[in-house]
């Protein structure tokens, strides 16, 4: 019987989110600063969002996930096999 993968937790969860968030970001050329205007946050917020180091709400996932034009089910994929 094949070994089940140990779950992530959420602060894993945090991580892998923001820095695919930052990686889309900064591959359209944006900076957080911009990114929190549009979001209507700080970019310090931002930064913690990328980093891991504080929890996105949903509304504010989605959000960014349109500010960097990526679909949210590409970052939540490998989550919805666990």
């Amino acid at each position: 019987m094949p070994a089940t993968p140990a779950r992530p937790t959420p602060s894993e969860i945090n991580e892998k989110l923001g820095k695919r968030l930052q990686l889309a970001r900064k591959a359209l050329g944006l900076t957080q600063t911009q990114v929190g205007n549009a979001l209507g946050i700080s970019f310090q917020q931002i930064g913690k969002y990328e980093s891991g180091t504080n929890t996105m709400s949903v509304p504010i996932f989605l959000a960014m996930c349109r500010a960097v034009n990526v679909k949210p089910s590409v970052l939540l994929d490998e989550y919805s096999r666990l």
